[in-house]
């Protein structure tokens, strides 16, 4: 069950949230809070899953609110609620991290399809969180113990490219090298946290030089290459959610290749709602891709 903050000044509208969230058993209440700085006080003393926060607030605004309390590196995920509808700052709060927007007045239906949404989204977040907590250390050493299973590493990695509509781009290849590489090297693979992506397609451009494919080693290219296609692969996950939210693919990648608020900027741009898509993050594509490699291969 997820935890609950609720932070607007109208008593009317937290007494709707509440009862929302009692009546469709959506989770557990922890607080309330009807100004700005009473509501990031309780938001760092409980850490609860969810926010739902109005965007303009008595003492401290909801942005604020939520970019401080992202800088803490409280996890709680946030749905705003507001009758603002000016889109450079409704852009703005998605730049801050929120993960849903909902305009006012309330609609109950909308509500709790969003709040199942995330709370989805947070159980499939912690089961991956728990897999890749162990893939790294565990599933090395087991498969080191039967020798490197690259042919079958790479049908793996073909096969999640195909499924992100990305297998054709040249992209897709440096992504798949860089990856069997990492996956073939547990030294490497290990250390992959403190690597800088510079160092990683360093060694990539190294291993072209060294097979004679000069035409396609240039450093800046191969980043270039590799940041073009993750980008065409976030953009395409983002299309299917728009299209079916129940698409299996996008709930599997949308959360476990991406970071979910990415995906939904995405959509938002698409949408037309959002001036700016998903950040593109090749070093965290890499590191979750590896760890789905490691379960499927």
């Amino acid at each position: 069950m997820s935890s609950f903050i609720v932070i607007d000044d109208d008593i009317s509208v937290r007494s709707v949230l509440t009862k929302i969230i009692e009546q469709y058993n959506l989770g557990d209440l922890y607080a309330e809070a009807d100004n700005g700085l009473l509501g990031e006080e309780l938001i760092l003393r409980y850490k609860p899953d969810i926010v739902m926060i109005d965007l303009l607030l008595p003492e401290q605004d909801g942005i604020s609110i939520i970019k401080n309390i992202k800088a803490s590196n409280v996890k709680s995920m946030f749905i705003m609620l507001s009758q603002v509808s000016d889109k450079d700052m409704i852009a703005k709060a998605y730049e801050y991290g929120i993960e849903f927007f909902i305009s006012k007045p309330i609609n109950v239906i909308e509500v709790v399809n969003v709040v199942r949404k995330v709370n989805e989204y947070l159980s499939m977040k912690k089961t991956f969180e728990a897999i890749e907590s162990t893939a790294l250390t565990l599933g090395r050493s087991s498969i080191g113990n039967n020798g490197r299973k690259l042919g079958n590493a790479k049908r793996v990695l073909n096969q999640l490219m195909a499924d992100l509509g990305i297998l054709g781009d040249l992209g897709s290849r440096d992504i798949i090298n860089i990856s069997t590489m990492l996956y073939d090297d547990p030294d490497l693979g290990e250390s992959l946290e403190e690597t800088q992506l510079s160092e990683l397609l360093k060694l990539l451009q190294s291993k072209y030089s060294s097979e004679g494919k000069a035409s396609t080693s240039d450093f800046k290219a191969i980043e270039m290459r590799m940041r073009r296609t993750v980008g065409k692969a976030m953009k395409n996950i983002a299309a299917m959610g728009i299209e079916d939210f129940s698409n299996d693919k996008f709930i599997l990648y949308s959360s476990s290749l991406f970071d979910y608020s990415d995906i939904k900027m995405e959509m938002d741009f698409i949408r037309g709602k959002a001036k700016y898509g998903g950040k593109v993050n090749i070093k965290s594509f890499i590191k979750r891709l590896l760890v789905m490699l490691e379960q499927g291969a």
